[in-house]
């Protein structure tokens, strides 16, 4: 009876082991697959256009990890520049996303884009904050950066995103800790008006931000002396 008993005991002595050598090596393989990806590498830029559609305004979001910061600019849909007559159209988040890191004269490496459309409050409550509002969010955010369990919600997370986003589990991860660790820096994109003009050319009637030119050649120069 002893030694059933003791080779009972052994063998869940052995399969508890075992099992904490296999959860132990894929906690470590989850973690090492991310940070060793070069999407999550901090000397290569990132950008990031988050469209809120509900409220046709988007966040173009771009990280400079080697001086440790991280950019928002926040946009308005429909914004136009007169210069290169291009218009940023929400409807085309790669080109939207295209013409902003033109203007701003930013060279990424890895660019991804989200529409959220009535999301965003889920994608919120995944990082375990409550809210609605892109603002709050970002600032949430900055105070929580990325967890160790977050490397495991990921993939979950941007399942959700599917089909209306680009982000992979890497590049979120990077965005979040980012936000967690580097100087959050927050402009608007400058608009002539408040509200789009309705302009009518041969019988279509389109609706224009003109952006202020003048004031978007400050921000680059501000900007240009930080990249």
């Amino acid at each position: 009876m002893r030694k059933k008993r003791k080779s009972r005991a052994g063998l869940w002595i052995s399969i508890v082991v075992l099992t904490i050598v296999v959860i132990s090596g894929f906690t470590f393989w989850k973690i090492y697959s991310i940070k060793s990806s070069p999407e999550f590498n901090a000397s290569i830029i990132s950008q990031y256009l988050f469209i809120d559609s509900t409220n046709n305004v988007g966040y173009y979001i771009f990280i400079q990890g080697e001086k440790r910061n991280l950019y928002i600019l926040k946009v308005k849909d429909h914004s136009y520049n007169s210069a290169s007559k291009q218009e940023i159209d929400f409807k085309s988040p790669l080109l939207a996303k295209s013409l902003l890191a033109d203007m701003l004269g930013v060279n990424a490496v890895y660019d991804y884009y989200v529409i959220f459309d009535n999301t965003v409050e889920d994608f919120s409550n995944a990082f375990g904050i409550n809210t609605n509002n892109f603002d709050t969010l970002f600032e949430k955010l900055s105070q929580r950066g990325l967890k160790f369990f977050d490397y495991f919600k990921l993939d979950g997370i941007i399942k959700k995103l599917r089909p209306n986003t680009t982000l992979t589990s890497p590049a979120l991860a990077k965005l979040l800790y980012a936000f967690g660790n580097y100087s959050v820096k927050t402009f608007d994109l400058p608009t002539m008006t408040e509200k789009p003009l309705k302009i009518t050319v041969s019988g279509k009637t389109f609706e224009r931000l003109y952006i202020d030119l003048e004031k978007l050649e400050q921000l680059k120069k501000l900007l240009g002396g930080e990249l």
